[in-house]
Order: structure tokens, then sequence, then C-alpha cells
């Protein structure tokens, strides 16, 4: 836990921040929205990134102005949706690789680096997160801290531990900064999952569960537990099982993907035909 830890904790609040975008409390729309964001990629410089941070609208206790943004790489457009409706304004050529809306929920909303890259205007979702905390190299130094203080096993431990979920995190989309401080972006992720994908996280908290159990009945004088059998049954086989469910829905989507992508096509070869 300790990468995230460093960053909900500690990176997310000294993240240097050049504009707020925020609804507006007379008249909260967002068409406004979308302009107000796309006027931030108008200001970015070459080298000179811009860091964005999006708010919702407090009106009361419990009383709030949500809304959703997304990136249609496809028309160069930002739109914001809120209460079912949707606010379009044009930026340009986008090179956008997370993945679905970003909800701008109550408390707060996720930051944004802009910038201008080879592919058009680089967008960052988080920039604050998975950078310098999530480095192979971090991890290594860890292990090697813990070793001198600790002794070997708890520098295995440690550094092993903290490079598996570094190793982890870059299934996703955001990917992670593996080199820090060699390097100063993320690289990208293999964008296999989603953070907030059931699966894949019921498959981490199962195996880490079950590897618990066998590690304390091995620490009794008299284990109960026979290893083999219990590895197999009780974590390869629920875990092999639940992950060709994952990828079987994974492939379904994919295969719906492309026939919206194609039927998307075919509608703008049509409206060309016509204009």
């Amino acid at each position: 836990m300790l990468p995230d830890t460093l960053d909900f904790r500690f990176a997310k609040f000294i993240e240097r921040r050049d504009a707020d975008i925020i609804p507006d409390r007379a008249y909260p729309n967002p068409q406004a929205l979308a302009e107000a964001l796309a006027h931030q990629f108008a200001l970015v410089q070459p080298k000179q990134p811009r860091v964005v941070q999006l708010h919702p609208l407090r009106l009361g206790v419990v009383n709030w102005v949500t809304y959703a943004v997304r990136f249609d790489s496809a028309r160069g457009e930002v739109v914001v949706t809120m209460n079912g409706v949707e606010g379009r304004a044009h930026v340009g050529t986008l090179d956008y690789r997370y993945d679905g809306a970003l909800e701008v929920i109550e408390l707060g909303g996720p930051s944004l680096r802009l910038s201008r890259g080879t592919r058009g205007y680089c967008v960052e979702f988080l920039p604050w997160h998975r950078q310098w905390s999530h480095s192979l190299v971090l991890a290594a130094a860890l292990g090697l801290a813990l070793a001198m203080a600790l002794g070997s096993l708890a520098g295995w431990v440690g550094g092993l531990g903290y490079a598996v979920h570094v190793l982890e995190d870059q299934l996703g989309y955001l990917g992670s900064n593996l080199f820090w401080p060699f390097t100063r972006r993320r690289f990208d992720g293999l964008r296999l999952l989603h953070a907030s994908d059931a699966i894949p996280n019921t498959v981490t908290v199962w195996v880490s569960l079950m590897l618990l159990l066998l590690n304390l009945d091995r620490a009794q004088e008299m284990p109960l537990i026979a290893s083999g059998p219990f590895l197999g049954f009780a974590v390869l086989a629920p875990v092999a099982l639940l992950i060709a469910i994952y990828a079987r829905r994974k492939w379904r989507r994919y295969v719906a993907s492309l026939e919206v992508e194609r039927n998307r096509d075919v509608l703008a070869e049509s409206e060309d035909a016509v204009s």
C-alpha cells in the first residue's frame, strides 16, 4: 500500500495547478464548462504544460452540481455532460490514452496535465499519481534500506512487495514512472484492465487471503493444510475460472467497440457523400 499512500496522502496535495474549472453558481451548464476547458488547451505553450483541476459545485450540505468530462479524439472535442445534457467545444488533435469518461463528483474531481506533443494535445489523467512513488528504482532502494536495517529477508519482502504493486499497476491504462529519478514521465500501461474492474480486484484479494492463510498454517508446529492441493483447488482453480470469465467479457466488449467504430465510419462516409 505504500506507493498509493505516498500519492494520496502527500503528492496529491503538493501538486501545482495552473487553473481551476468549476461550474458557474448562477447558471451551471455543460457548454460553459466545455468552453472553459477548451480555453486551457489554447493557453498551452510548447514545453510549458498546464495542470487543470476539475471541481464540482457545492450548493448545500448534500447538494452538489456534478458532471462528467470525456475527450472525443475522433472529432478533437471536449465533451461535458451534466444531467443528461452535453456541451462540446473544439480543441484540435487530441492524444488521450485513458479510457472512459471522467466523473467530477461530490467532494472533488480529477486534475489533468495538458501539453503539446508530436500527436497533438496530450492529456494526462491525474498527473500527480504514479509518478515518483511508483518507481522500480525506489522499490530497490527501499529493499536495500530495509535489508541494512532489519536484515536480508525484510529487504527482499519490502522491495519485492513494493515492486509487485508498481508492476501490477502497469496492467492498467494509466501506467507508472518505472525508473524515476532517471525518467520524468509515466510509461504507458498495457491497457488490460481498469482499477475499478471487479474480477481483477477479486482475484488479487482472494490470492492474498489464501496465501496469508497458508502462511499462518505453515507457521504452526503441526500444519493442517496440504500445500499442493490447497494451492491447486483454493488458488489456481478459482483464479483460472475468474480470469477466463474476465477475458471473455473483454473480448465481447472489444468486438462491440469494433462494430461501433465500423458503424461510425459508415455514417461519416455517408455524410461526406451527401455533402
